[in-house]
């Protein structure tokens, strides 16, 4: 194992690993991932407060501040997936005055790039995570853009009651788009509305790593070794740039 030759090692098979996994796989890089807990499948996932908390960590609490700690296990993940196996899947797009606060409304920083730039970028997250929403709706706020490949979610009664109220206030609201599945699509089915996105989605209808990003990278080649902790990284000069570290 200590001289075994990849070209790439990732520690954590959480979204951000996933998607780095992803892309250096189809560009054909020999990529493994090291994830210290379990290696989930959506057979494992069961829709119980219980249950969940299989799937996210338990630590010492961590102090925000003031006097009373508190711990952030339930945002946290354990195992493949990481927090993205369990959460709400809202994707809250950002708008192009939101790239520029301190120039708006002299405050904080303004972004080294605008949102023109991300437009690329955004588009691929959109057919990637397989979002459901209103493009259409939310071109009061933002540049008209790609539709959504699915529709949005339906309203529950209780929000039906409160859109009413807000258009009688002359508020407007948009369907928020989520990374959710409306309706069938691509071989996942629809969301059931249970309301257990928190404890993860056993029939695959939210969005998470296993269905994307991590399950595109196994399918062109990357390893996932679970129950794996990584304790350090070593570095030294090595024979060539491509081999200067060690993961224990």
């Amino acid at each position: 194992m200590a001289n075994e030759k990849v070209d790439v090692v990732i520690v954590g098979a959480g979204a951000s690993g996933s998607v780095y996994a992803s892309v250096l796989a189809k560009a054909g890089k020999k990529v493994v991932l090291l994830e210290s807990g379990p290696d989930w499948e959506l057979s494992d996932l069961i829709s119980s407060e219980i249950w969940g908390r299989r799937i996210k960590p338990a630590g010492a609490p961590i102090l925000l501040e003031g006097k009373n700690p508190m711990t952030y296990a339930a945002q946290g993940g354990w195992g493949t997936g990481g927090a993205a196996l369990h959460y709400y899947a809202n994707f809250p797009r950002l708008l192009p005055t939101d790239f520029r606060i301190r120039s708006e409304h002299n405050r904080a920083r303004d972004w080294p790039i605008s949102y023109q730039d991300c437009r690329a970028i955004l588009r691929q997250g959109r057919a990637r995570d397989r979002l459901s929403g209103d493009a259409k709706a939310e071109e009061r706020w933002r540049p008209a853009g790609e539709a959504y490949p699915m529709p949005p979610m339906k309203t529950f009664r209780n929000g039906d009651i409160w859109l009413r109220g807000f258009d009688a206030s002359g508020i407007a609201m948009v369907p928020a788009p989520v990374g959710m599945n409306s309706v069938e699509f691509r071989g996942r089915p629809a969301c059931l509305y249970d309301g257990w996105c928190h404890v993860g989605c056993p029939i695959g209808a939210l969005a998470n790593p296993q269905i994307t990003y991590l399950g595109e990278a196994r399918q062109t080649g990357a390893e996932v070794r679970a129950l794996s902790t990584v304790t350090r990284i070593l570095t030294g000069p090595g024979r060539h740039p491509g081999h200067r570290r060690r993961i224990l």
